[in-house]
Order: structure tokens, then C-alpha cells, then sequence
């Protein structure tokens, strides 16, 4: 006998959350005007809306509405301070609490299918796009916390394209941290592109079943 499938209580579908997360990235950086950072913050928001949709959030209703409210609370602070003010920093510090549940409502969701699905697919590429927007936002507050440069050259908006080529390990070096903690910083999210990429590969590995051949 072949195991019950344990019921999921979501739609899971990350595809929706993919395409904000994509036009989150594909727009970040164009200009570094306060308007662009708000309408970054409010893909987030949107985001975290789509993830709810995707995952098991939904359950937790308190929880979306503390998440929301931080959300928004960003995009007020984003779009009110400059983005060297420490309120702008506190900002992006609030776009990377909303992003990081629903990093870990994605991995704790993919982790429920028992078989490899495209829904399971795109809910492990939309966690990667979620880490590596992650640490652009927790570049960006830096600039609200830390004086002097912190990148070289300088990059206007969200630091998403420094962020994604560190999570993948291009390291292309066209871009430089200059500051000690940035640089602690960047090592710690290639680590964890490599470790994401190495544990969710094997477990998505683990979970593929060939389907049977035809007699």
C-alpha cells in the first residue's frame, strides 16, 4: 500500500508570489528616489498577501495583521526619511521582518509535499528570490545605521543585484563591501546560498518518484 498524502490546508500557489518577488527585484535599484523604495516595500506588502494565499499564514490571522502592520509601517518610513535617516534603516528593517516569514512559511510549506510538483518547484525558487531580497533589504538598512561607504561603487535604490550575486557566488566584482560588518555580512549570505541550494536540492532529490512505466 502506497502512503496517504497528508492534506495541505493552502492553495500553494507560490506562483503568484514568484511574480511579485520578480518585479521586486527587476525594479529595485532603478532609481534611489524614496518613491522607488516605497514601491518596493509595497510589492513586500503584496508579497506577504500571496504568501498568506500560499501557505498556511492564513491560519494565523493575528500574526498577518502584525505582519501587515509592520509592512506598512515600513512603507511610511521609507517614503517619509531619507535613506541614510535611521527611521529610513528601521524601514527596511521592517521589510525584512515581513519577508522572512514568508521565507520560512515557503520552506515549512515545500517541506509538507511528499511528492516533487511544479507548485513544489516554484515555492523552493520563490524561497531563494526571497533570501537574496532579504539581505538586500538588510544592506539597505545598514545605510540608515552604519556612516561612511558601504559598497564600492555605491548602489542607488535596493542593493538587489549586490545581494543575488553574493547568494549565488558569482562574485562578478564589480561591486565591493567596504565595511567590516557588510563584508561579515556578505559571507554569511553566500553561506547560506550554498547551504539553501544544498539541503532543499537534496531534499527536493529525496521527494522526486519516477512515475511507472507502462506495462
Amino acid at each position: 500500500m502506497h502512503p496517504t498524502r497528508k492534506p495541505l490546508v493552502g492553495s500553494d500557489r507560490f506562483g503568484t508570489l514568484l511574480v511579485f518577488l520578480l518585479a521586486s527585484f527587476l525594479l529595485s535599484g532603478i532609481n534611489d528616489s524614496g518613491w522607488y523604495r516605497v514601491f518596493g516595500a509595497t510589492l513586500n506588502v503584496a508579497a506577504l498577501l500571496a504568501g498568506v494565499a500560499a501557505t498556511d499564514l492564513w491560519n494565523h490571522r493575528t500574526r498577518i495583521v502584525a505582519l501587515t502592520t509592520i509592512g506598512v509601517l515600513g512603507i511610511v518610513l521609507l517614503g517619509s526619511f531619507s535613506q541614510t535617516s535611521v527611521p529610513a534603516g528601521i524601514g527596511a528593517l521592517a521589510q525584512v521582518i515581513v519577508l522572512g516569514a514568508i521565507l520560512v512559511a515557503v520552506v515549512r510549506r515545500v517541506l509538507t509535499h511528499e511528492l516533487v510538483e511544479l507548485s513544489t518547484i516554484l515555492g523552493a525558487v520563490a524561497a531563494y528570490f526571497l533570501i537574496g531580497l532579504v539581505f538586500a533589504w538588510v544592506y539597505l538598512a545598514f545605510h540608515g545605521f552604519l556612516d561612511g561607504p558601504l559598497l564600492e561603487p555605491a548602489e542607488n535604490g535596493l542593493p538587489a543585484y549586490y545581494s543575488f550575486v553574493v547568494l549565488s557566488t558569482l562574485g562578478f566584482g564589480d561591486i565591493t563591501p567596504v565595511d567590516e560588518l557588510v563584508q561579515r555580512v556578505t559571507a554569511v549570505e553566500a553561506i547560506t546560498g550554498q547551504i539553501f541550494l544544498a539541503t532543499l536540492v537534496a531534499r527536493l532529490v529525496s521527494m522526486y518518484k519516477p512515475s511507472p512505466r507502462p506495462e
